[in-house]
């Protein structure tokens, strides 16, 4: 099979840099052997008799340290303690001591070059002491390396006796979590492994295959023998004309996919016969088992034209009971589609009835509703009026009482002011005849009963004067009890308007309850019904009502006892401000106490 060339990663530079014959382990192997060698000498005879070689590079930094560019990437060594690891061997006389040994483990598995030294029959016998031979030296003892090229030789001469299948163990995730993929990290590893060059050198060339006797057994309905013929003669042996065959089948069923290389413009080799394969590019396979069924529907309708005409043939030419039975099935047919006819009208006019029983049902819901609706309004409407008529009344009630008491408390400034002026204007006259009997007798009297009375003059004039301002103050007093008294009047009169519009609304309300009177009759029942339940509310209402004044009379209680605890505390403290601090938060609670009782009043005034 001609296969064009095909360029792909190898590690063979780097393989020649290790294992070649200037290579760095032979260079190794080497410097152990010699006398006095160093690491330092072995890395700079390495580096010297490998320069050519573009995967070896030098330490700068290092004298002792090389870099190789593997495959995977650049990787550094420090070449200290080479020389001393790969020297690791055990002395000669020591081994052929151990080889003489009595014991099974020494003396057959000392060397673990293989495993095949273990011994199924009886006990082995003592070695036989032979002749002394001369010693070997150790300076040409095998080294590791030496060691471990024989053992991995073998290995690969075992693995290529055997069909292998190698597992790549992928690393999702350096986390060590489930369900997690690092794609980076993982496509690396792939890279490293040499997975991803494997799969790009198999795609490059032929990556599916097929024996040519599958080939003909399921594509050969594509095959156009007329455009397409095939080169196999009937002289030919039977493997070369199956292989002409395929290439015929191939080159009809593959056309489509046909190109020219744009380099080149030759055609692209999409398959390739062999003499018992074919081999197929990438997605030509595919292609192939897509449109394997495109030729068959010409050879099912074939053979289902011959059977349903042996089908026919024996249902016309059979027997007499035979056509009876056809007979009866047209009849049975006839019936059924007859009977379903009549089932269909017959649920077609249920149907009908349904839907008109349906938007009846609807339609009395609606009304329904609607009734249950209006007379919601007019109890809402009723409930509303008698409510704004009651607040009217009692706001009215309120007002009359305060006019009441504001008549009251004027008419009571009013006296008070004429008693406290008639008082003032009766000490007047009196300090006037005062004042004119004692000037009479000032004249007759000498200059310093003069003198007296004109200093208590002068205090009857203060008198006066301070008896004067307070008449203006009852002035002014009266003045405002009268401009209050004024407010009251109109507040009145505002009041009596709101309450002549309020009787007009009611009147109205009136009116428009008279018109719905025919419909109280039902909103009737169901009042009375909720008074039951009024009642039922009313006797909840009680008893909680009942509590309230329970615990309203317990915090009495608590306050008449903080009331002696606060008398005690009182009599004994002699600090002013804590006391005064104490007082307070009394207060405080008195007034809470006070407030919740109130609140439990309020909330049943009826009660």
């Amino acid at each position: 099979i001609p296969l064009d060339e095909i360029t792909y990663d190898d590690n063979t530079d780097v393989l020649d840099l290790i294992e070649g014959k200037t290579g760095l382990l032979a260079m190794l192997n080497e410097e152990c052997v010699r006398p006095k060698g160093t690491d330092e000498a072995f890395v700079q005879k390495a580096l010297a008799g490998n320069k050519k070689s573009p995967c070896l590079f030098v330490n700068k930094t290092n004298r002792q340290g090389f870099g190789i560019h593997h495959y995977a990437g650049k990787v550094m060594y420090d070449g200290e303690g080479f020389v001393a690891s790969n020297q690791d061997t055990l002395p000669t006389d020591l081994m052929e001591a151990a080889l003489l040994s009595q014991n099974d483990i020494l003396a057959n598995h000392m060397n673990n070059d293989s495993c095949i030294n273990f011994k199924t029959g009886s006990d082995p016998e003592p070695a036989k002491r032979a002749a002394p031979k001369r010693a070997k030296s150790n300076l040409v003892a095998p080294t590791v390396w030496t060691k471990y090229k024989g053992q991995l030789s073998s290995l690969m001469t075992n693995l290529k006796k055997t069909n292998s299948r190698y597992i790549r163990c992928i690393k999702p995730n350096k986390a060590k979590k489930p369900i997690l993929m690092e794609h980076l990290s993982t496509i690396e590893q792939l890279r490293c492994a040499g997975v991803v060059a494997a799969v790009t050198l198999s795609r490059s060339a032929f990556p599916n295959r097929l024996e040519n006797d599958v080939v003909r057994f399921k594509f050969w309905q594509l095959w156009d023998k007329e455009k397409f013929p095939s080169k196999g003669t009937s002289s030919m042996p039977p493997a070369e004309k199956l292989k002409h065959d395929c290439h015929a089948i191939l080159s009809c069923a593959l056309a489509p996919l046909a190109e020219n290389d744009p380099k080149t413009g030759k055609p692209i080799t999409i398959f390739c016969v062999g003499k018992t394969k074919s081999y197929f590019k990438m997605g030509a396979l595919e292609f192939l088992e897509s449109h394997r069924a495109a030729g068959l529907d010409v050879h099912a309708v074939q053979m289902q034209r011959v059977a349903r005409h042996f089908l026919a043939r024996k249902k016309i030419h059979g027997s007499q009971k035979a056509r009876k039975q056809g007979v009866v099935m047209l009849q049975k047919w006839a019936r059924a589609m007859v009977a379903k006819l009549r089932a269909l009208k017959v649920v077609e006019k249920a149907r009908k009835e349904k839907k008109k029983l349906e938007e009846k049902r609807k339609k009395e819901q609606e009304e329904k509703e609607f009734h249950e609706r209006l007379e919601a309004e007019i109890a809402d409407m009723e409930y509303g009026a008698n409510k704004e008529y009651k607040k009217y009344e009692d706001r009215l009630e309120e007002l009359d009482g305060l006019l009441k008491e504001a008549k009251g408390r004027f008419e009571e400034r009013l006296e008070e002011a004429q008693e406290r002026c008639n008082a003032a204007k009766e000490e007047a006259e009196e300090l006037k005849q005062k004042l004119e009997t004692e000037l009479k007798f000032a004249a007759q009297e000498p200059a310093k009963q003069a003198a007296a009375q004109k200093t208590k003059l002068e205090e009857s004039a203060k008198l006066i004067s301070f008896l004067q301002k307070e008449n203006k103050k009852l002035k002014s007093a009266n003045d405002k009890a009268k401009k209050e008294m004024k407010k009251v009047k109109e507040t009145n009169e505002r009041l009596v308007s709101a309450n002549e519009n309020a009787g007009q609304s009611f009147e109205m309300l009136n009116a428009n309850a008279s018109k719905l009177q025919n419909n109280q009759k039902s909103i009737n029942s169901n009042i009375e019904k909720f008074k039951k339940e009024n009642s039922k509310l009313r006797e909840d209402l009680k008893a909680k009502q009942a509590f309230y004044n329970a615990e309203a009379q317990i915090r009495l209680q608590y306050q008449k006892t903080l009331a002696q605890i606060l008398d005690v505390f009182q009599d004994n403290c002699k600090d002013p401000d804590l006391v005064e601090d104490v007082v307070c938060v009394a207060l405080e609670c008195e007034s809470e106490a006070k407030s919740l009782l109130a609140a439990a009043e309020a909330s049943a005034p009826g009660l």
